[in-house]
């Protein structure tokens, strides 16, 4: 660090030596006024990491096509055995609900996605930090 000291007369504003004392040698009036300047070299040093995570990473596609296929292969044909029907008609219902699910999935998309990235992070093993 370094320090530069400058003094100077209050009346006449001639410059003194900052060691100056009594009436200025220019005018011959008291005061002086000074003004100390200082100057020093700080260092910072930082570093930050990110991690960028795609939409749909392979681990949120396997754990989506994972509840798909167990709701698909479990839960609709035991509600279509349930039903009094024929098959055509229950193939039909099948048919139409899956259209309406795969329009709700594509209207919640967002939401859906957020739903299996919660559980990919409260299951999964990756951990961020």
């Amino acid at each position: 660090m370094t320090a530069e000291v400058k003094c100077w007369c209050q009346h006449c504003k001639k410059e003194l030596p900052p060691s100056h004392t009594g009436p200025c040698p220019y005018c011959g009036k008291t005061g002086k006024d000074c003004k100390v300047t200082a100057t020093a070299v700080v260092g910072i040093k930082a570093s930050a990491s990110a991690t960028h995570k795609p939409k749909w990473s392979s681990k949120s596609l396997a754990l989506f096509f994972g509840f798909l296929a167990i709701f698909l292969g479990v839960v609709i044909p035991g509600i279509l055995m349930l039903l009094p029907f024929s098959p055509g008609v229950n193939y039909g219902i099948l048919v139409g609900f899956l259209v309406v699910a795969g329009f709700i999935f594509w209207w919640q998309k967002y939401r859906i996605l957020m739903f299996i990235r919660w559980v990919e992070g409260r299951f999964g093993g990756e951990k961020r930090f």
